[in-house]
């Protein structure tokens, strides 16, 4: 038998947005699912600021750089208090399958799997974002492994989940406790 005639399938994932409109790609990060709001970042670089912001808590981010990950993930870049993603979802096109940096101690995709993020990989996301840019942000589902579901279970569970309007998202990401961030380098009078 020839290999290049055998078709291995490949696991699948699909985004689904709230008016109906899905895209199916491929997983990327955690296998399963999240539910959250459609939002995305034009940034060519700072992913992980992007990931670790908490602004984006409950927001499935679409990112329109072709390729993500190039520079895998590092200690220093975050946003937040250890490392902490705060997406609820990750929509790339193209993932980069190694980390290309001096300072990465890791690929984003085993940050993602590592904190639960659950992503989406293959899709076209300048589309999505074109999409989100005429009808606004919505509400959206990622969806893989044993998550998957037929279209209409896959719709009913994105429209069935809370909306973002009202939501109390600053005690959701705010730390329970005060804390002092003391002063580094020398006292300078200016």
């Amino acid at each position: 038998m020839d290999d290049r005639s055998s078709s291995v399938s490949q696991p699948r994932a699909v985004l689904v947005l709230e008016d109906g409109r899905a895209h199916t790609g491929t997983p990327f990060g955690a296998i399963g699912q999240t539910l959250g709001e459609a939002v995305f970042s034009t940034g060519m670089s700072g992913y992980q600021e992007t990931l670790t912001d908490p602004s984006y808590h409950r927001q499935i981010v679409i990112a329109t750089a072709p390729q993500i990950g190039n520079t895998g993930w590092n200690a220093e870049d975050s946003e937040s208090r250890a490392d902490r993603i705060w997406v609820a979802g990750y929509a790339v096109r193209d993932p980069s399958p190694r980390a290309s940096n001096w300072r990465s101690t890791g690929t984003l995709q085993d940050e993602l799997v590592g904190q639960g993020i659950v992503g989406i990989a293959g899709i076209d996301t300048r589309a999505v974002v074109r999409h989100l840019r005429t009808r606004g942000s919505m509400r959206a589902g990622i969806f893989s492994g044993d998550a998957l579901g037929g279209s209409a279970d896959l719709l009913d569970r994105v429209r069935n989940q809370p909306a973002m309007l009202g939501a109390d998202l600053c005690g959701e990401v705010s730390t329970p406790e005060t804390y002092i961030v003391e002063p580094a380098g020398p006292h300078r009078l200016t």
